[in-house]
């Protein structure tokens, strides 16, 4: 793919919210590309859950979806690197600290003090950085994933060049984006 502009999208296959309106955004571009799709513009989905997300789970993931493109996974050591060289903030935990019975994205910040200082999210620094360390799960349903939520788009000479928050997506400013790095 060198010498080709190439998108690359993180997630994870249990992803209940914005991975999979991402796939479909990035299948919409890719059927917007044309001949260029392929050629010249290719697009890539990691996995940021790799204790789940193997390649069997991950074929059957873009199956169901119509998803032509490679969907990669790795063991922790050989895919971790990969997230740090794009700036993948990525966090695993295993706890329900909202009670409700699951481990999932509604946990991350639920033991706040009370009055210590919070984002928007309600969590506070010292949280933060507690929960800005990767973990390893070994079993693959008591755990959840939260990371950043972005697109990135390499350009021919292999240099990140746009980021895309997941939520801000505008396929046809992304389509732009693409074409411009074509062009360069």
């Amino acid at each position: 793919m060198e010498g080709d502009v190439i998108v690359i999208a993180f997630l994870f296959t249990r992803c209940p919210d914005i991975c999979p309106v991402v796939s479909a955004n990035l299948a919409y571009v890719s059927e917007e590309l044309g001949d260029l799709y392929g050629s010249e513009v290719h697009i890539l989905s990691v996995t940021v859950d790799p204790w789940t997300d193997n390649s069997s789970v991950l074929a059957q993931y873009s199956d169901a979806r119509g998803l032509d493109w490679p969907h990669l996974t790795a063991p922790l050591e050989v895919i971790e690197p990969v997230w740090k060289n794009f700036e993948v903030g990525l966090a695993t935990y295993d706890s329900d600290l909202d009670g409700d019975g699951v481990a999932d994205g509604f946990d991350t910040c639920a033991n706040t003090t009370t009055g210590e200082s919070v984002d928007n999210e309600g969590c506070s620094d010292t949280q933060k950085e507690e929960n800005n360390q990767i973990k390893v799960m070994h079993h693959p349903l008591s755990y959840w994933v939260d990371h950043t939520t972005g697109t990135i788009i390499v350009d021919k000479q292999m240099n990140q060049r746009v980021w895309w928050g997941d939520t801000d997506w505008n396929a046809e400013l992304v389509l732009e984006d693409i074409k411009l790095l074509l062009a360069e």
